[in-house]
């Protein structure tokens, strides 16, 4: 598929059915994570695939986000390894210190994952009105990690659909301006 067209029907899937994910496509998935770039090439994204039962019964009692998906990434960074910019003075929390770009290395991790699980007729969607602490708890991830999103993956049932709002896009001369 030409990837503006997979861009286009690529939407947030609410709704999955209960068929199983082939191993063979998470491979593919979890390799398009992999090979995407991050920052200096720092790879300090940390992924946890959550497809068994009981891991998936965690996510699912600590955050309604998981959709009931058969699968479900937790995509955290590693702040011991993540690319800090020191000539960028950035404040968070009222604390002072360096730019980190693992959050945004997270984020293009996870696009590329999104993009190759809608190329393989996955549905996915990515998730982030959860309690993080929550979330980190549930699963006994480590405090060096940040966690950063799920991505919930699986086929759409039948019956689902876009919402409302995937259709709802500005011109691109509202969002682009050339200086």
């Amino acid at each position: 598929m030409d990837f503006l067209e997979l861009c286009k029907n690529r939407y947030s899937v609410r709704k999955f059915s209960e068929r199983a994910v082939e191993k063979e496509k998470l491979e593919k998935i979890l390799e398009a994570g992999r090979l995407a770039p991050t920052a200096k090439n720092s790879q300090s994204q940390r992924i946890f695939v959550l497809k068994t039962q009981a891991a998936l019964q965690k996510i699912y009692d600590a955050t309604p986000m998981a959709y009931n998906a058969p699968i479900v990434l937790a995509v955290c960074y590693e702040k011991s390894a993540s690319y800090k910019n020191t000539s960028e003075t950035v404040y968070i929390d009222s604390e002072c210190g360096a730019y980190d770009g693992g959050e945004v290395d997270a984020a293009i991790v996870t696009t590329s994952m999104m993009f190759e699980a809608a190329e393989l007729g996955l549905g996915t969607l990515w998730a982030r009105g959860f309690d993080s602490a929550k979330i980190m708890k549930a699963l006994n991830l480590p405090e060096t990690l940040h966690l950063v999103c799920l991505l919930d993956i699986g086929y759409p049932a039948e019956d689902s659909v876009p919402s409302e709002r995937h259709s709802q896009r500005l011109a691109i001369s509202e969002t682009v301006k050339e200086l």
